[in-house]
């Protein structure tokens, strides 16, 4: 288990290679995208992993990446255009504008912080 940054750390967090991220979201998409009925407890994939990555590299994903795969979920689940477009694009936002004091916090911390996200 890697120890995260907290006020007390001296460690810094490297930057993430694009490609892993995009590859992270793609697969995130792909999981969207399995058919299983009406499972219930199957979070969405890719809201999850951009709310992830919103807050780990603020600078890199945010609300452009948030729009381009919301409409790329709404033409794969066949859903009203736009649909998860807006909802993606509130949750970058929201995630960014408290990426700063996240990281700061222990991880079950950081996990409620992110959880009404």
């Amino acid at each position: 288990m890697a120890i995260q940054p907290t006020h007390n750390s001296r460690r810094i967090l490297l930057p993430v290679r694009q490609w892993f991220i995009l590859f992270s979201l793609a697969a995130a998409f792909f999981l969207n995208l399995v058919p299983l009925g009406d499972l219930v407890g199957v979070p969405d994939w890719v809201a999850l992993v951009l709310a992830f990555w919103c807050v780990r590299e603020p600078l890199a994903i945010g609300m452009g990446v948030g729009f381009v795969f919301g409409l790329l979920m709404d033409v794969g689940l066949g859903a009203a255009m736009g649909q998860h477009a807006l909802a993606y694009v509130v949750l970058a936002y929201l995630a960014n504008s408290v990426a700063r004091r996240v990281l700061w916090f222990p991880a079950w911390q950081q996990a409620l912080h992110v959880l009404p996200l």
